[in-house]
């Protein structure tokens, strides 16, 4: 961070006035300025014009980090730096937008894929059922041949045998 100085600030102020005042070389020092990242030899040459006396001339260095710090204090964006940023995000926004479409295109590929291979499953599961159940009564019907016979009628429900109640001993018996 540079310092500034009364002697600095004194040249700042005196090219504000005079471009406020009209003054045409002050003016143009300022839309240099602000047009460009760096303050050129030609543009410090002729701030010297409203330097105060007994000052040596800027450097080049010096200045573009003091213009730095005095546009951030203003709270000033200068106009080409807004220009950088506004063709960056034009060029940031584009990309995006870019890849959103590609985004949605990949999206319903794979959504129009997981569908496909979905009825897929869906298919070889309903063959495979099919086969398993034509399987399982082909052996019912090699298994139990009269269960071929009696298909139409309904089998009776099974009905358990009684459990034998145990004896009961007598204990006198017992000797």
């Amino acid at each position: 961070m540079i310092t500034l100085t009364p002697k600095m600030l004194e040249a700042w102020f005196n090219l504000m006035s005079e471009a406020m005042r009209g003054s045409s070389d002050a003016q143009h020092i300022i839309k240099a300025l602000s047009g460009s990242t760096t303050a050129s030899e030609e543009t410090l040459r002729m701030m010297m014009r409203f330097m105060p006396p007994g000052m040596g001339p800027l450097q080049p260095d010096a200045f573009n980090e003091w213009m730095e710090e005095w546009w951030r204090m203003m709270g000033v964006v200068p106009r080409h730096r807004y220009l950088e940023l506004l063709e960056r995000y034009e060029l940031l926004r584009t990309r995006l937008e870019e890849s959103e479409r590609t985004s949605r295109r990949l999206q319903s590929m794979i959504g129009e894929k997981r569908q496909e291979e979905a009825q897929k499953v869906l298919d070889f599961w309903g063959s495979t059922l099919e086969e398993t159940l034509k399987a399982q009564s082909e052996w019912m019907r090699a298994w139990m041949p009269t269960a071929s016979k009696n298909d139409d009628q309904p089998e009776k429900p099974h009905e358990p045998e009684k459990a034998r109640e145990p004896e009961k001993v007598n204990p006198k018996q017992k000797a």
